[in-house]
């Protein structure tokens, strides 16, 4: 009886044999490979997105600056024109005969020696004036 009755190595070596689990093989470590990714279209359609809403945000400042200029450019015109009538107004008010006529129709002003005519609408009942008298005259 020298020798065992089972070998231990036989036993250890099937023993683990059978309660080994075959596993599913592991997968390899995918490694990050930036040409087959998408991270590069994602960036590049984000930032083709950013350039297209910035330049059209621009545009449009753009036009609406252009508008206004021409609405300014137009006012400018018609202040121009007002500024040239009033000038020719105020060369023709400052001449002597526009004087005259406008201190005989406003004020009702007469020249020494003339008679001054008012004419009255037909149907206008007239109060009676007394052509004035020597009593009445003011002298000063």
């Amino acid at each position: 009886m020298s020798q065992p009755l089972r070998k231990e190595d036989i036993f250890y070596s099937r023993r683990e044999e059978e309660t080994e689990i075959p596993r599913p093989r592991a997968r390899a470590k995918k490694s990050f490979n930036i040409s087959r990714s998408r991270l590069p279209a994602v960036v590049l359609s984000l930032l083709l997105v950013y350039l297209v809403i910035s330049f059209c945000s621009q545009f449009s400042k753009l036009y609406v600056m252009q508008r206004d200029v021409h609405n300014i450019q137009l006012q400018v015109q018609e202040m121009q024109q007002k500024n040239a009538a009033l000038r020719e107004e105020l060369r023709l008010a400052q001449s002597d005969a526009y004087i005259e006529k406008t201190a005989r129709e406003k004020i009702g002003l007469i020249k020494p020696g003339e008679t001054r005519i008012v004419t009255v609408a037909e149907g206008t009942k007239l109060q009676e004036v007394e052509a004035p008298s020597e009593e009445n005259i003011i002298a000063d």
